[in-house]
């Protein structure tokens, strides 16, 4: 009868990751199994280092090659481990940056929705629209109390003939400045002029004026003259 040899098991404790990236390099060189794989390494190992086994007893035997084994599987884990931390160190990256965009995105949209129902006041309308005339008020139950409601908030109200004109002070000082650097007798270039300068608001502002004779045009001086000079963003 053979003398039967004795078999030494080995037990190898590793990551996930680590074992994961050590059957892709099983498979890469031709091995199912990813102990096959080791146990050639092992057998390898052994024989490139022309060890000697006789006389050694099964403790030592393991021993060493559970150390050789070691060295080996970290020498070849290495360089993914390596790749593994820093595509982890960038998802991390990445979700933190979806984060912050998905924070300030959520707070975009709060103050949107916030501004949304916050009430328009009229004052502040008509900053924006820089003008606004009777006729544009018409539909209006009582557009002489909106006009009154802008005079209190500190709009410019101008009325003349029953025509009632609400202007921004801020537009309202700017055109008082305009008209009277303007030299053209023309009425629609001299508004034209004045739109290129503050607006097409302005530039209606003008025309209205010059129409129900707020707004004249000095023939001695060749300037025009506004005859509401004395209205300011503090009087009415």
């Amino acid at each position: 009868m053979s003398k039967t040899e004795d078999k030494v098991i080995i037990k190898i404790e590793l990551s996930r990751g680590e074992y994961e990236a050590l059957k892709a390099i099983s498979r890469r060189e031709g091995y199912n199994l990813v102990s096959e794989y080791v146990k050639s390494v092992v057998k390898k190992a052994l024989g490139e280092r022309g060890e000697k086994v006789e006389g050694l007893s099964v403790k030592e035997l393991s021993e060493a090659i559970g150390k050789r084994i070691e060295r080996i599987v970290s020498d070849l884990m290495n360089p993914y481990t390596g790749k593994i931390d820093d595509i982890s160190r960038k998802i991390s990256d990445i979700i933190t940056i979806l984060e912050s965009i998905s924070q300030e995105k959520e707070k975009t949209a709060k103050t949107i929705v916030r501004e949304a129902k916050k009430p328009i006041t009229a004052i502040e309308r008509l900053k924006s629209q820089g003008v606004v005339f009777s006729e544009d008020v018409q539909w209006m139950k009582s557009p002489e109390k909106f006009f009154e409601k802008l005079k209190k908030e500190g709009a410019i109200v101008l009325e003349y003939g029953g025509e009632r004109i609400a202007i921004d002070p801020d537009l309202w000082e700017s055109f008082r400045e305009e008209v009277q650097s303007i030299s053209i007798r023309d009425v629609d270039e001299a508004s034209t002029l004045i739109e290129s300068f503050l607006g097409e608001s302005a530039g209606k502002l003008f025309r209205k004026l010059a129409k129900i004779g707020l707004l004249l045009y000095d023939e001695d001086n060749g300037v025009w003259v506004l005859r509401v000079q004395d209205i300011g963003p503090t009087s009415g």
